[in-house]
């Protein structure tokens, strides 16, 4: 069992268990995430590599590579926006927030992160949408069903939306700094 760090003293009470299992089930689907990724990336590069071997050196073309590699991206960048917000990759701007005292700026996050959420439940509700129509079409080159590529929206905006209240939640909640230095890290 992990050590409880030391308060004043006194040995702090270890968190409760299903803050345990909470912080568990979040680090396993953060490297589901990045496992992901990094297999989307792969296959995406070996697809297109082995599109470019195929026609130039042997005259001939894949079937419906272009389309995989297609998809491999539309998936790698929807989920991939998730990883960033939990990267603290995005793009932030942070000119009023930087001149507000502390709980003015945190009191300025809540619509912040409420239209932030908003929007990924808009976009997680048309990905459902475009699932259903997508059911009964079919992709040219791989002939999938469309609603297996469709799937990633509402998936990379469920994903995008838990990251999102995570890093707003954390701001608001004071266990992190309410501005980032400009929403890019350069370490």
């Amino acid at each position: 069992m992990d050590a409880a760090p030391a308060l004043g003293g006194r040995l702090a009470a270890p968190p409760p268990l299903a803050l345990r299992i909470a912080r568990g089930a979040l680090a396993a689907l953060r490297r589901v995430v990045d496992l992901v990724l990094i297999l989307l990336l792969a296959a995406m590069v070996g697809i297109v590599f082995a599109q470019v071997v195929a026609r130039y050196v042997f005259n001939h073309s894949f079937a419906g590579a272009d389309e995989a590699a297609t998809f491999a991206q539309i998936w790698m960048v929807l989920l991939g926006a998730g990883y960033a917000m939990r990267q603290r990759l995005h793009v932030a701007i942070e000119l009023v927030i930087e001149r507000l005292p502390e709980r003015l700026a945190r009191l300025l996050l809540l619509p912040v992160a409420g239209l932030c959420l908003w929007f990924l439940w808009v976009v997680f509700a048309g990905g459902m949408q475009l699932m259903q129509v997508g059911g009964w079409q079919t992709s040219p080159g791989l002939q999938l069903p469309m609603d297996i590529p469709y799937a990633m929206i509402p998936v990379g905006a469920a994903y995008f939306a838990l990251e999102t209240a995570l890093a707003f939640g954390a701001a608001i909640l004071g266990f992190e700094k309410v501005t980032t230095g400009g929403g890019v890290r350069v370490d």
